[in-house]
């Protein structure tokens, strides 16, 4: 099983170069764009942490807190060998506060406190602001710097990071199990991790095919297309002028299938072009349609809002952007160099 998905550049064009060498070499922090409401029954909290897994995490605050882990709310996955500022959700009475030793956890500094009316729910962050260091990088800057400039241009593919798939793909090999096995049970956090992996897995083929067909900043007619900073889709034909200069400036982006049940918005070659990645893969298809789960659509393109790099000295690179929620640092990484252990 590779998850090593296509890159828009060969790899031996790329330095190499290491990469969360130290924690602080990866930091990252929630920006929700929008406040807590002030009032209600849900202690909001920010933490920064170091080293700290997110449902680690919320395990240790609901010993502390005695508030079972369901009524403990985030909005997003956090890396554990990073520095990261996020926030959570803790149900509370209104007259409770927190027991002292949630701000005592090692690894945490807890930054904010706040009142809110409603449980902090996964995928309600706007974005993720980062902060990489890359270190030991070989060769010249130029391909570097080159690959940089391209990526403010036109974007990178919207790969679903390695790390959704698990160490070994394990979470994916995971879902094929469970999918064909009905009778074994997992928790709730589980068959969400290996719905996801199955859904990303199948996302990732498509982008892929296109990646490698050099088709994926190409509008064709039976397109879907997804406006910038939206849901909103709408399928591109030969009636749509302009719709390339469109995706071009930035204002909209082609889209890949997340599987499940209904019918796809593609038409034409586009549509047979992602049939043909599905079948490939019809025990993740049938069983992500039997878990209930809709047909929804993903951008192919990802955009790195304010890129800016320094070069610390020769062989150390700094990178500073902010990535729209569900996009990996990870996938515009592997677009500027080839990362080694």
């Amino acid at each position: 099983m590779n998850f090593n998905s296509p890159r828009t550049i060969g790899a031996d064009q790329l330095p190499t170069a290491r990469f969360k060498t130290v924690p602080e070499d990866f930091v990252v922090d929630e920006i929700l764009g929008f406040e807590p409401s002030g009032q209600g029954e849900h202690i909001w909290i920010q933490v920064r942490k170091t080293g700290c897994n997110t449902r680690d995490l919320v395990d240790k605050f609901a010993d502390i807190t005695g508030v079972a882990s369901r009524d403990i709310g985030y909005s997003g996955l956090k890396d554990k060998n990073a520095v990261t500022t996020q926030w959570f959700s803790i149900r509370q009475p209104l007259q409770a506060t927190l027991p002292a030793e949630v701000g005592h956890i090692d690894g945490i500094e807890l930054l904010r406190t706040e009142r809110s009316d409603r449980k902090l729910r996964t995928g309600s962050h706007r974005s993720n602001r980062f902060v990489i260091v890359l270190r030991e990088l070989t060769g010249d800057r130029q391909p570097v710097e080159v690959q940089i400039n391209k990526v403010v241009q036109h974007g990178f593919p919207n790969y679903f990071g390695h790390q959704r798939f698990g160490h070994d793909g394990r979470n994916l090999i995971a879902a094929r199990s469970m999918f064909q096995s009905k009778r074994k049970k997992v928790t709730r956090f589980k068959r969400g991790l290996y719905l996801s992996s199955a859904r990303s897995w199948l996302f990732n083929q498509v982008l892929a095919r296109r990646v490698e067909e050099d088709s994926w900043l190409t509008v064709h007619t039976g397109d879907v297309c997804m406006l910038d900073g939206s849901r909103s889709v709408f399928q591109a034909d030969d009636s749509q002028a302009g719709l390339q200069a469109r995706h071009d400036e930035h204002d909209l982006h082609l889209t890949g299938p997340l599987a499940g049940s209904g019918e796809s918005l593609a038409s034409f070659d586009i549509l047979e072009l992602e049939q043909q990645c599905m079948q490939e893969e019809t025990i993740l298809v049938n069983g992500l349609i039997s878990a209930g789960l809709k047909q929804e659509r993903r951008a192919l393109r990802a955009l790195a809002e304010g890129l800016q790099f320094e070069w610390v000295d020769e062989q150390t690179l700094r990178l500073s952007f902010s990535l729209a929620r569900g996009v990996y640092a990870t996938a515009l990484l592997q677009e500027l160099v080839e990362i080694v252990e």
